[in-house]
């Protein structure tokens, strides 16, 4: 998997695979001329770059208020060869280190959030060293894909994730995947409908969730594993769950 098209391999799928590999390096994604890097440490999504104008720390301070027009006007005066936007606000005293901390956390995790809204483009993925950036995310890989996949709006996308009216689903082992997940009350319930095998019409007739919210957490579901889609023709056993066939001797 070095490199594809997002329209073949959806980024959510991208990203969950190099969290079960994982796997160190670089993921980049680009359409339209607008370049995403994402660094991923042993599965984990640590960093990210984009080329947008929009996603650089200035614009994204000033859209939370953290400083003001004149204070990134003057910050970007002062810059320097080796010097970082967010290290001179912190000389100047406009920010506090803690305050810096926090905002580059929050630029990377929009970065990526934004990346995951993606549903075209190429990707590529680089093998290489681990991060050598002072501040990085700390955020499960799951949790990042439930909450990128949450904003997704395409409808296109999140239908191929979790299939037609049809589509069955079966629960999976995933007492150890929930801890620390922050599934709504909603989410948990959907969760726990999934008792055997139930098909996505049921799903939707008996939750609270709207069927657009149902399909799209039910694909998320399905890249981080908390439940499994079963194959149209998978034979189904007498207690209705899949029928695993033996492996030929």
């Amino acid at each position: 998997m070095s490199g594809g098209h997002l329209t073949d391999r959806d980024i959510t799928e991208i990203v969950q695979e190099l969290s079960e590999l994982r796997w160190t390096g670089l993921l980049r994604v680009e359409r339209a001329g607008h370049r995403i890097g994402v660094t991923v440490e042993e599965g984990r999504l640590v960093f990210a770059s984009s080329s947008n104008p929009d996603h650089r720390l200035g614009p994204v301070l000033l859209r939370q208020g953290a400083i003001t027009l004149c204070q990134m006007v003057d910050a970007g005066r002062a810059l320097a060869p080796g010097k970082r936007f967010g290290t001179v606000l912190v000389e100047a005293g406009v920010l506090q280190p803690k305050d810096l901390v926090k905002a580059v956390i929050d630029q990377t995790r929009d970065i990526i959030l934004h990346a995951f809204e993606w549903g075209d483009g190429d990707f590529h993925i680089e093998e290489g060293a681990a991060s050598s950036e002072s501040i990085t995310l700390n955020i499960s890989t799951p949790q990042l894909i439930l909450e990128g996949i949450s904003r997704i709006e395409a409808w296109g996308r999140i239908e191929k994730g979790c299939g037609g009216l049809e589509s069955r689903w079966a629960p999976t082992d995933t007492e150890a995947l929930l801890r620390g997940l922050p599934l709504s009350t909603e989410q948990v319930a959907l969760l726990g409908a999934i008792e055997g095998v139930r098909d996505l019409e049921t799903l939707c007739s008996e939750s609270p969730l709207t069927d657009f919210e149902v399909c799209r957490t039910m694909w998320a579901f399905r890249v981080i594993g908390l439940a499994r889609r079963l194959d149209a023709a998978a034979p189904l056993d007498e207690d209705g769950l899949e029928y695993i066939m033996p492996a030929e001797e």
